[in-house]
Order: C-alpha cells, then structure tokens, then sequence
C-alpha cells in the first residue's frame, strides 16, 4: 500500500489516525473530504461545500496523477434531505458521465457547519 497526500492534521494540531489517500492493487481510497479549507468550513450552502468537496477530492487525486473521471465509487453524507437536489445538481456537473457509482446517506457529520461529506475510489 502506498499513502497519498500524507496524514490529516486538524486546524488545532491534531494528527488524526487517516490517511488523505490510500492506493491499493491499482485502487486510490480517497477518505471522505469535507468542506474545509485552511481549517475553516467553506460556505454555509450546499452548493458552495459540495464543489469544495470534490475540489479537495479532485486535488488528492491530482496527488495520485489522477482525475475525478477515473473515480468509479463514491459515498456520500449529506446532513438535510432538503439539499438532496442542489448537492445533485453540483455533483452531475463536476463528475462525467458514466458517473460513479454512489451510495447517499442523510446523517449528523463530525465537523459542526459541514453539510456535505464525500468519500471516493479511483481506479488507475
């Protein structure tokens, strides 16, 4: 197994025990991204976290030599059902068809003000 994008540090200095990617047998595991950028959540929207969301998934994969067209497996954790058609509407832009398979859950995430987390297998 190889690492991608090295471990995750939280903005108060925490070293979680996760990698930002995995690649294994040809499999990139990108752990699931959240909207956040220099320790803040970006946005306080759907559409503004999700495409910040599959900014960082897109700039793993980018570490990996890869592209969110070669993702073929994605989860995803949305915090209101309400957002369901705005956060589809970003995702269908940003992914290409065939778009990923994809398994969506409605849930409390970890970070307070996240709305949107999203994890993703590529394939080299």
């Amino acid at each position: 197994m190889k690492q991608i994008g090295g471990a995750i540090v939280t903005p108060t200095g925490q070293t979680l025990p996760l990698s930002a990617a995995i690649e294994a047998n040809g499999l990139v595991f990108v752990s699931g991204q959240l909207p956040m950028r220099d320790g803040a959540i970006v946005g306080d929207d759907i559409t503004t976290q999700t495409g910040a969301v599959i900014d960082a998934i897109e700039a793993v994969l980018d570490k990996a030599g890869l592209t969110l067209a070669t993702v073929a497996k994605t989860t995803v954790w949305i915090t209101r059902i309400e957002d369901f058609a705005a956060f589809n509407a970003v995702y269908a832009a940003r992914f290409a068809a065939p778009y990923p398979a994809r398994a969506t859950v409605v849930s409390a995430l970890a970070v307070p003000g996240a709305l949107v987390e999203i994890d993703a297998i590529a394939v080299r």
